[in-house]
Order: structure tokens, then C-alpha cells, then sequence
């Protein structure tokens, strides 16, 4: 029983997964505190990970796809 949970568990894994395989952009979130006394931080994070995107996208993103946040 518990082998055919884990084979089915993999099995819904793959079939959820395959959409991602042919999505032509690539989509990150960042993930960070955006309101409160933090937010300064949250922000921080947001405009690296917007910068770490945009140099990738400019070289010729990841195998021809854009990354988006």
C-alpha cells in the first residue's frame, strides 16, 4: 500500500510538472517581508532578485527563455 501511494504521488509530480517543461517564460517569486517594519528588506530582495533577472535575460535568458518575477 504504501509503495502505491509513493508511485502514485510520483505520478501526479510528473503530470503536474509537464506544463512547466513547455512554458516559454520562466517565473520566479521572491518571497520576503513586503509590508511592516521590514519592508525595506523585502524590497531589497525584490530589486536583486528583479537585477539577477534582468543581466540572465539580457545574456540570452535560460536556454532561450526569459525569467520573469
Amino acid at each position: 500500500m504504501k509503495k502505491l501511494a509513493i508511485l502514485g504521488a510520483a505520478i501526479v509530480g510528473l503530470v503536474m510538472s509537464a506544463p512547466v517543461a513547455f512554458a516559454e517564460d520562466i517565473t520566479f517569486s521572491v518571497v520576503g517581508p513586503m509590508t511592516g517594519q521590514l519592508a525595506t528588506i523585502g524590497d531589497q530582495f525584490k530589486q536583486g532578485a528583479q537585477a539577477a533577472a534582468d543581466a540572465i535575460n539580457a545574456a540570452g535568458g535560460v536556454d532561450g527563455r526569459q525569467i520573469k518575477l
